[in-house]
């Protein structure tokens, strides 16, 4: 009877284990496509890294890049619906890269119904270039353990 209880139990510690926990937590860096808007050529992928618990690093990366700096945003909404008032401000883009870390949990950005924006310039910032929703993410680089 105790030999089974033993048993049970660290199979039950061998289950628990390989579950890996909360799998609404994220670790590691996550991306997510942009995809060009208006004819723009500007496709690309933006990366997602905890830089700590309040604190995410967005990096961006577009194909094509204009000459001019493009200013980027990550909105409330999808790329379908965005609110035009931008939730947090990132860097402009310069030469198809930006790198920007905002004041929000990694956790609270992705599902939660964000997108982020980038726009022609700052003379044409009604026309957008290249959009992205935050909920399409994918695990780019999970810890090690």
């Amino acid at each position: 009877m105790l030999r089974t209880a033993l048993v049970l139990v660290f199979a039950t510690t061998l289950i628990l284990a390989g579950c890996g926990g909360d799998d609404d937590e994220l670790s590691g860096d996550v991306g997510m496509p942009l995809v060009a808007q208006n004819d723009s050529g500007q496709d690309g992928e933006a990366t997602l890294s905890e830089v700590d618990s309040d604190t995410t690093r967005v990096v961006l990366e577009l194909e094509n890049p204009s000459v001019e700096p493009q200013p980027a945003h990550i909105h409330r909404g999808s790329c379908e619906n965005l609110d035009p008032q931008p939730a947090y401000p990132l860097e402009n883009v310069v030469d198809g890269k930006s790198t920007t870390e905002v004041n929000v949990a990694v956790e609270d950005l992705v599902d939660k119904g964000f997108a982020i924006n980038v726009h022609k310039s700052a003379e044409e910032v009604e026309v957008y270039v290249s959009c992205g929703d935050i909920e399409d993410v994918a695990q780019v680089n999970p810890p090690q353990d």
